[in-house]
């Protein structure tokens, strides 16, 4: 665990139980401090209740209630410096990411989620590692949906 994640805040928003029980203790296990939210609406809720500082927003991209890039869009208007990952299992597609916003194809290994989240916090500029591309393909690397 690297200290410079120590004390920062992530809302998680995942509707599906199994996913966020198992981001739900990696980031615990890094030493994050996190809000769980059980959909878009939920995290919506929850930010705003939220006085201090959310550095960063991990959504699963399809929920009910409100999806994952309508949280992140309300999200940056309510919070404009903080980072935006998505996360989704949809087999294939393109989804279109606002500056800055990064996504991840579900299933990953706790390894890669560590690194991403890790690079997203400390970076200085969110558009760094996507070199301003916007154009994110969803197609998983292993080619299966979780």
């Amino acid at each position: 665990m690297a200290p410079t994640e120590n004390g920062k805040t992530i809302l998680l928003a995942e509707d599906e139980r199994p996913a966020r029980t198992f981001v739900l203790a990696m980031l615990q296990k890094a030493g994050y401090n996190v809000i769980v939210a059980v959909d878009g609406r939920d995290g919506l809720d929850k930010s705003r209740q939220f006085k201090d500082t959310i550095n960063m927003l991990l959504s699963d991209v399809q929920m009910p209630n409100m999806t994952g890039i309508e949280l992140a869009t309300q999200l940056q208007i309510d919070r404009p410096d903080i980072r935006v990952l998505l996360m989704s299992g949809m087999p294939s597609g393109m989804l279109l990411l606002n500056d800055g916003w990064q996504f991840l194809p579900k299933p990953f290994m706790s390894d890669l989620l560590r690194e991403r989240i890790r690079h997203l916090l400390l970076e200085q500029s969110p558009e760094a590692e996507s070199g301003g591309d916007r154009r994110v393909n969803e197609r998983s690397e292993k080619g299966s949906p979780s």
